[in-house]
């Protein structure tokens, strides 16, 4: 079953409530009306208006039919249990998901942001989409700072990426709830169809089940209680995931590559129009991800990144011939495809809550460690080159000893680093 947002919006749970009230008055009127049929075939007896071997045997037919009804009346009070039990579970999940959904949709301005920012734009399928409350920021960023614009930029998108992966697991908990609500009343309807069935030919009586003692009917004070709800934002595998820094060293990402669509979040379909000097990215070979080997620099502005970063990492006295530009260029094309704002949401980083970000896709702890004063912001391009690049060197010697670079350049398979 798969579910959007629009299907779970549609949902009415209170109907159900009208259902089982519906449910619970048929089995009321079905042990009234077969009650008031064996009181009345032994009131004959007691009167004395029918005896014999014929009244008797009329008698024992009386609760024969009773014990059979009982198991129809029992089996509408199971099915108006599941409807009840239903309605909560349904109730909550639906009113969780449409909260998170209208607070993407209206969330508020971050600090230093214009108030008036407009919200995310969110997919039926429950994908945030940033691009419009981005480009409100690019067209109003006043007097900030290219610091103060990229650090907001960064707080838009891991907002954006986090509402995402919580609206998607409330949607698997919708689904979730859903499969329960059929399952449980398929479960009451074949037992209604069953206990039904027992009663045979209203005539003859053919096809019955055989007498059997009457079945006490349940009581609503011990019927059982409904399941608790599901707890806000709580995703079906375990804890939310969040965006916590992670030790040096441990690296930057896992999974050697990106994906602009499925799990990770993008801006824009792997384009941005920055601002402070920051246009749209482009790369050679149209940025697409795969296994050649870059002969020559990269054009536009993955390029004018590359040069900007190896001047501040000369400048912090890395030697030139220690920043190969055609290895940065390489990390890129198969991290990021030349997209600064990418966030990786599914791969083992972001399952441990530090997803991989930006340009070169460093995780927040290895960012922090390897940044260059003045350079801490992790979707800055520049900014993610100089501490990714840091970090390489000082893990793998050279920006040519990388796996993945050294991988690529014999003919192999790009890996993460």
């Amino acid at each position: 079953m798969t579910l959007t947002i629009p299907d779970v919006e549609q949902w009415k749970p209170d109907q159900l409530t009208t259902a089982g009230t519906a449910v619970g008055k048929l089995s009321g009127s079905l042990d009234q009306a077969v009650l008031g049929a064996v009181n009345g075939t032994r009131d004959l007896g007691t009167a004395h208006t029918w005896s014999g071997a014929a009244a008797q045997a009329a008698d024992n037919r009386m609760h024969t039919e009773q014990t059979r009804a009982s198991a129809v009346s029992q089996a509408l009070l199971h099915l108006q249990t599941a409807l009840g039990q239903q309605v909560t579970n349904l109730n909550n999940t639906r009113q969780n998901l449409l909260r998170l959904r209208d607070n993407a949709e209206h969330p508020p301005a971050p600090n230093g942001a214009p108030s008036d920012l407009p919200g995310f734009e969110v997919g039926p399928n429950g994908h945030v989409d940033a691009t419009k409350r981005m480009a409100f920021l690019r067209e109003h960023r006043g007097n900030l700072s290219d610091a103060q614009f990229w650090g907001l930029i960064g707080d838009i998108l891991l907002d954006a990426s986090q509402r995402e992966v919580d609206i998607t697991n409330a949607l698997k908990q919708a689904e979730s709830v859903a499969e329960q609500a059929i399952t449980a009343v398929n479960q009451a309807k074949t037992e209604i169809d069953n206990a039904y069935t027992g009663l045979g030919d209203p005539v003859t009586g053919a096809g019955a089940a055989p007498p059997a003692p009457p079945a006490a009917t349940v009581p609503s004070a011990a019927a059982p209680p409904a399941a608790p709800p599901p707890a806000s934002g709580i995703p079906l595998a375990g804890a939310p995931i969040s965006v916590a820094p992670a030790p040096a060293l441990s690296g930057i990402s896992s999974g050697g590559g990106y994906s602009a669509h499925g799990g990770s979040f993008h801006a824009g379909g792997g384009s941005y129009h920055g601002g402070g000097g920051y246009a749209t990215t482009s790369y050679t070979g149209s940025g697409s991800v795969d296994d050649s080997i870059p002969t020559a620099m990269p054009s536009g502005d993955v390029a004018q990144w590359i040069a900007q970063a190896k001047q501040v990492l000369i400048q912090m006295g890395y030697p030139p011939d220690a920043i190969d530009e055609n290895a940065i260029a390489l990390i890129i094309q198969h991290e990021s495809g030349g997209d600064p704002l990418i966030v990786n949401t599914t791969d083992s980083n972001a399952a441990a809550g530090h997803p991989s970000k930006g340009l070169m896709q460093t995780i927040d702890g290895t960012f922090n460690a390897y940044a260059a004063d003045g350079h801490r912001s992790i979707f800055n391009p520049v900014d993610n080159i100089v501490a990714a690049s840091r970090y390489a060197i000082a893990r793998y010697g050279s920006l040519d000893n990388v796996p993945g670079v050294i991988a690529v350049r014999h003919g192999g398979s790009y890996v993460g680093y």
